[in-house]
């Protein structure tokens, strides 16, 4: 064949690929808009959005007069306006007022444009756009200038429900409003949304000003679930003043479009406010998957600082047109997300229990009143120590990948005894990378792979192990899949709206792996937990997947949402535990805080924000007493000595990653980068960490944080019941109060005396 005749039929060939490409984009559009037609003609049908004899809410502050009581507790009274829907909570104890809309006592120096103030006084702000038209800018308004007003008000024996109407628009978004003993709730009931016009709803923040407050003449703070947790005080002149804060619940859905921030994910459905002697901590109870936390700071959005849950409807995701050339557009899917019920319940806080101590441990009830976590039992072993055992690795070779190996079995067991020698006799191990081709490789974990000694190695590790009383996790990603294995991506995968396969880096040496369908790994796993039993270990750790990992799935054989990716993961921990006994997962949302034993290297830190003032431990003052866990591995800390003082005031055991092999086998193994894994190197620094953490808190395994404040610049106190202090100097020069002297960089510990 010439080569003219090769070039026509590459160019008819390619031509006809474009051809069907257009064809397909034009379809799939079409598609997209005919659904997005028949769900507003359903939506319409018996609706009417003319507002006869109904009162369009007017640009201004609700009357005060208006507010009539409609529900009381021994501790709280409920105030509701029929006009607009908007509340008041009073505390009987205190006579202090938490309102839905801005105080009026601040109102008059808002300096907001007139569209923004209509938003503040608006009971709910939504955003909306026409996504029949990818092009269409979105919208975000209040129910004030949108012919918004109220619609089927009615009293309850909690409450009142109403239905808020945006006559432009076109929506009707049912809520509740119920009272309970220490907390309202406020409820958007999804079954009874209805968008009946142009218009798609994309998100709504249904009493957003609840409890907000201005920075001048105000000592507070916004609490915020970054990292461990953190702070943003009131200020009243921001170097960055425009900045908010917006992420989600549980993480991004990697399903959809997410702006990469670089902050630590949201593992809690918790956010505070504190203003003076008083607060309130919100706690998202129903839906919290498809919730983000919002925080404007003072100077952002109008002179108050507020923060509340921005529900998410629809979010945008890339359609591709050309993977050749990564063409395409962001659009949004005619299908909105659909829970039951999205609530915040907002309690109101007691003036001595107003700060972010008070917060965490309305959460901490809320997780054993209703979600019955139980306390831990205390070790007579002492304090646990966490080890975690790398048995080897790949790295690239000249033509084929080349295996590491780091530890084997009979490795294990005497890195295990040298520890044991030390007088340690509370330990856990996770032994990973033991399945075939190591700790890079996913999916075809079992055999153990048979240069560390195979399944018989393993089993004599673990049983020998258990001569010690020691518990063995094996480590496993199931989230990913690099090896096959019964895997195949198109069939299996993870996808997003458009129909792509999901995919991740899981180091920056390798191709990026599939990641798999929660419906096909919760199968996997079930398979394999009778060969993780006939080994005898007694759990595993999923590390950085399950209890993570939270996207919706558009597999048409496993279609989930978040929320039924929740229900597979929180399955998968309950036959994990049926079959084995025990579950790890490392900084776990906390959907699984009620599921696992123990959770590794949780996150003691925050995303370094330019209008956030600090961190604090709220996860672990939410879980010290009730769930195990730990902060990074001590041999691989960025400032070794500070980072071990942290660990001590966060209430963290000690956990390090060790190798029974020369610290430099792995150095050019595709994930296991660390250099300092040789475990003989460490021994005594271990003993020494094991001793002083020991001295903090071998008192306290099964007592809950009570208190935790700053003393002085970079002295920090951590109280636990029975008036249990341990006192942080993070100062070289020694720090001295009174009658108490701390020497510098050193911790001390003060028992049975109350903090002053």
């Amino acid at each position: 064949m010439t080569g003219t005749k090769l070039r026509l039929i590459f160019t008819l060939s390619a031509a006809a690929v474009v051809l069907a490409a257009t064809l397909w984009l034009g379809l799939q559009i079409w598609s997209w808009q005919k659904q997005a037609s028949t769900l507003r003609k359903t939506a319409q049908t018996g609706s009417s959005f003319a507002s006869p004899g109904s009162t369009l809410l007017p640009p201004q502050l609700p009357s005060e007069e208006r507010f009539k009581q409609v529900a009381e507790t021994a501790s709280l009274k409920l105030l509701a306006d029929s006009v607009t829907g908007h509340f008041q909570v009073v505390d009987k104890s205190t006579g202090y007022v938490l309102r839905s809309y801005p105080d009026p006592a601040y109102w008059s120096g808002e300096t907001l444009p007139a569209g923004w103030k209509n938003n503040l006084l608006s009971p709910i702000i939504v955003e909306y756009a026409n996504i029949s038209n990818y092009k269409s800018a979105t919208k975000t308004v209040g129910l004030i200038g949108e012919d918004g007003y109220l619609e089927q008000f009615q009293t309850t024996p909690a409450g009142f429900k109403a239905t808020f109407v945006f006559g432009k628009g076109q929506f009707k978004i049912p809520v509740e409003v119920a009272l309970k003993d220490r907390y309202v709730e406020a409820t958007i009931l999804d079954g009874g949304i209805v968008e009946g016009g142009a218009f798609s709803l994309l998100n709504a923040k249904l009493y957003p000003m609840f409890g907000s407050q201005p920075s001048y003449g105000q000592d507070g703070y916004i609490f915020i679930p970054d990292g461990s947790g953190a702070l943003i005080r009131f200020k009243q002149d921001r170097i960055m003043p425009q900045l908010t804060y917006n992420e989600s619940i549980y993480g991004s859905d990697g399903s959809f479009y997410s702006e990469n921030t670089g902050r630590q994910p949201v593992t809690l459905p918790v956010f505070g406010l504190k203003s003076g002697g008083q607060g309130f901590a919100a706690v998202v109870t129903e839906g919290a998957e498809t919730a983000n936390v919002y925080v404007a700071p003072s100077g952002s959005v109008g002179i108050s600082n507020w923060v509340t849950a921005e529900w998410q409807y629809r979010k945008r995701f890339f359609q591709s047109i050309s993977k050749s050339t990564n063409e395409g557009f962001y659009t949004y899917g005619a299908d909105k997300f659909v829970v039951p019920r999205r609530t915040v319940r907002y309690y109101v806080l007691s003036p001595k229990a107003s700060d972010y101590v008070g917060m965490a441990s309305v959460y901490r009830s809320y997780l054993t009143d209703e979600l019955k976590v139980k306390p831990l039992q205390p070790s007579k072993d002492g304090i646990p120590l966490y080890l975690d055992i790398i048995g080897g690795d790949i790295e690239k070779g000249l033509m084929l990948d080349k295996y590491q190996t780091a530890t084997t079995t009979s490795d294990a067991i005497r890195l295990v005894q040298d520890v044991y020698d030390l007088g340690i006799r509370n330990m856990t191990v996770h032994y990973a990378g033991w399945q075939e081709d190591g700790y890079s490789t996913h999916g075809n974990y079992f055999p153990v792979d048979s240069k560390l000694g195979g399944n018989r190695g393993m089993k004599a590790f673990i049983d020998f192990a258990h001569s010690l009383r020691i518990p063995v996790y094996l480590t496993a990603n199931y989230t990913v899949n690099t090896d096959g294995d019964g895997f195949w991506p198109r069939r299996d995968g993870l996808r997003d709206l458009a129909g792509n396969v999901l995919e991740a880096n899981v180091n920056h040496k390798q191709d990026p792996a599939a990641l798999v369908s929660p419906g096909f790994y919760r199968k996997r796993i079930e398979s394999d937990l009778s060969r993780y039993k006939s080994l005898g270990a007694d759990g595993i750790y999923f590390e950085d997947g399950i209890g993570r990992l939270l996207s919706t799935d558009y597999n048409g054989r496993y279609p989930a949402s978040r929320g039924d990716s929740i229900g597979i993961q929180r399955d998968v921990f309950r036959q994990t535990k049926e079959a084995l006994g025990s579950v790890a997962a490392n900084n776990a949302n906390a959907f699984a805080f009620d599921q696992v034993n123990h959770i590794p290297r949780l996150a003691d830190d925050y995303s370094y924000d330019i209008f956030v003032d600090e961190a604090v431990p709220f996860a672990q003052i939410v879980l010290h007493g009730l769930v195990g866990y730990t902060s990074n591995w001590s041999n691989m800390r960025n400032e070794s000595h500070a980072e071990f003082l942290r660990s001590i005031e966060y209430g963290a055991y000690p956990t390090y990653v060790f190798t029974g092999s020369s610290s430099d086998k792995l150095k050019n193994a595709y994930s296991v980068w660390h250099y300092s894994l040789n475990y003989k190197d460490w021994l005594g620094s271990l003993a020494e960490e094991y001793r002083r953490s020991s001295e903090a808190l071998s008192q306290v395994q099964d007592k809950a944080i009570t208190g935790h404040r700053t003393l002085a610049p970079n002295v920090k106190e951590t109280v636990y019941e029975g008036n249990y202090r341990i006192i942080v100097n993070y100062n070289v020069a020694e720090y001295v109060k009174d009658s108490l002297r701390v020497p510098g960089q050193d911790f001390i510990v003060v028992k049975g005396v109350a903090a002053p």
